[in-house]
Order: structure tokens, then C-alpha cells, then sequence
């Protein structure tokens, strides 16, 4: 496995979820013009590993952070986020 440096925390995300089962709309298409709600959410994921500097969440915690925070990367095989602390909007307790 790896450590990551400072502040960064190591985030395995779940899979996201396309608007029509956001909605609940899982049998029926949805053309674009009339998508109205959350289309682009925030993601939830598993914490994998944090850096030394990082004090507020442990390691195994599932977390909020945004779709376009961190840096996206596969290590064998398997996708992971890298995101600073401060990116993590929440910690499902």
C-alpha cells in the first residue's frame, strides 16, 4: 500500500449513481432539457489512508467531498481520489 504526504487523504469512492436513479426514476429516460436537481452531487467514498498532518478523519470512515475535488488515479487496478482535508465536506458517522 502507500502513504500519502501532509494533509492528503487517500478516498476509494462508491460508485455514483446517473440522475434517473438519483430520482428514482429508474425504468423511465429523462431527456437532458428537463433533468432538474442534483445532476452533478457530490461523492461519497472510503477512507484508505491519510497523510500525518490530517488530525479529523480516521482512516476506514466514509466521507463526502466534491465531484471535482482531488486527483483521480487506478493503483492495481482499482480507482482512488486523492483529496486534501480540507476538501472533505463531511464523515458519515
Amino acid at each position: 500500500m502507500f502513504k500519502p504526504l501532509y494533509d492528503t487523504v487517500i478516498v476509494e469512492p462508491e460508485p455514483v449513481k446517473s440522475y434517473e436513479e438519483q430520482m428514482g426514476y429508474e425504468h423511465v429516460i429523462v431527456p437532458d432539457k428537463w433533468k432538474v436537481g442534483p445532476t452533478d452531487p457530490p461523492i461519497w467514498g472510503r477512507v484508505v489512508s491519510i497523510g500525518d498532518e490530517v488530525e479529523i478523519v480516521l482512516s476506514g470512515a466514509r466521507v463526502l467531498f466534491g465531484k471535482f475535488a482531488g486527483a483521480r488515479f487506478k493503483y492495481d487496478g482499482v480507482d482512488y481520489v486523492a483529496v486534501k482535508a480540507h476538501d472533505v465536506l463531511a464523515i458519515d458517522e
